[in-house]
């Protein structure tokens, strides 16, 4: 009986520990989406289902395990739908094993679990593990209700009910412990990821991201024939803010400035902060013409807007832009972004403010 039972925590853990893997990205909230609560509700019965298999023999029709449990946890975390989608998943797998007495006590037990769970999670406001604590009570009271239910005599069954609301209380903490490092670790693993492919300040790619999508859309142009341009940017005599208003205000005028590379670059472009006062563009599918036209709405929107700084101080600018678009000829990598460069200083040296585009 107790190896029955180490059992069912042990592939409760395991399973939650692929669970959280395939699902990283997409973690299961309040507010997702009906498709990954439906998704979690059904992971959640296929769990409940496995446990199952793993269950106690108790009597001729009546079997223990931690099912329950994570119809518990998809209810602390997704609120009312997972859980009602999961109890109906198990509730099918309880009549495939047999159809009698305990299973339709079984369906309506998994129902009010589901249901109670559910609005526990959603409206009971208590610190994680008061709250899971209240979840797994309540579960197991519904567990043992229906087990007395339908124990012919039980005084023969106490000893199992009482071993069952241990191991549900000692597997469900350690399967609450266990979910909330696992989701605690892939959030940082997300930050730091992001943060890896982000300017911090600005919040557009940084430098490696940049020649990520370089060389991607190089090889796009080259094996697929794809249109890439290159733009890029470059703030006039971003120095002089700098000296005058100092640092914060030069950081500020970037941060203002990236947004409005991000909101008049278009949808498909790749924003980048290269370094300082220096920012890049690139386009894979699109025609240096688009792209210009792109760039001079960027040119005219930034000449036209004034820069709020952080003491209150008000400041115009205006930038220089330099396009470049891939060519057949291209054999070396660097050859593009050298154009492109190039085109960048003529804009400076006609007098700033311009957009020069490399034949």
């Amino acid at each position: 009986m107790i190896d029955d039972l180490i059992i069912n925590i042990c592939v409760l853990i395991t399973f939650i520990f692929f669970w959280h893997q395939l699902f990283r990205t997409n973690r299961l909230t309040f507010h997702s989406p009906f498709w990954i609560k439906l998704i979690d509700g059904l992971l959640a019965g296929v769990l409940g289902i496995i446990l199952m298999r793993y269950s106690i023999y108790v009597n001729d029709i009546t079997i223990l395990d931690l099912r329950h449990v994570p119809i518990a946890i998809v209810a602390y975390y997704g609120g009312l739908i997972p859980p009602i989608v999961g109890a109906i998943i198990i509730t099918i797998g309880r009549y495939m094993i047999d159809i009698n007495f305990s299973s339709h006590v079984a369906l309506f037990m998994m129902l009010i679990i589901a249901v109670g769970t559910g609005f526990i999670a959603l409206y009971v406001k208590a610190v994680p593990w008061k709250k899971w604590l209240l979840l797994l009570v309540y579960a197991q009271a519904i567990f043992s209700i229906a087990l007395y239910i339908v124990a012919p005599v039980y005084s023969e069954v106490i000893s199992a009910a009482i071993l069952h609301i241990v191991c549900t209380l000692t597997g469900g903490m350690l399967a609450f412990y266990f979910v909330r490092y696992v989701r605690r670790n892939s959030e940082l693993f997300l930050k730091y990821r992001e943060y890896s492919r982000l300017d911090p300040l600005t919040g557009l790619y940084n430098v490696r991201t940049f020649y990520y999508y370089y060389d991607k859309f190089l090889r796009r142009a080259r094996e697929e024939l794809a249109p890439m341009v290159l733009v890029m940017l470059d703030i006039d005599h971003f120095k002089e803010v700098n000296d005058t208003y100092g640092h914060m205000a030069g950081d500020e005028v970037l941060k203002q400035l990236a947004d409005i590379m991000t909101e008049e670059a278009g949808p498909h472009a790749k924003v980048s902060r290269n370094g300082g006062e220096e920012f890049s563009i690139l386009y894979s599918g699109q025609t240096i013409k688009q792209v210009e036209k792109f760039s001079e709405r960027i040119r005219k929107r930034v000449e036209h807007t004034i820069f709020t700084l952080p003491h209150g101080n008000k400041v115009r600018i205006t930038v220089s832009i330099g396009i470049a678009n891939y060519k057949s000829a291209m054999e070396q990598d660097h050859i593009l972004y050298n154009e492109a460069d190039q085109a960048l200083y003529r804009a400076k040296d006609i007098g700033r403010n311009h957009i020069e585009i490399e034949a």
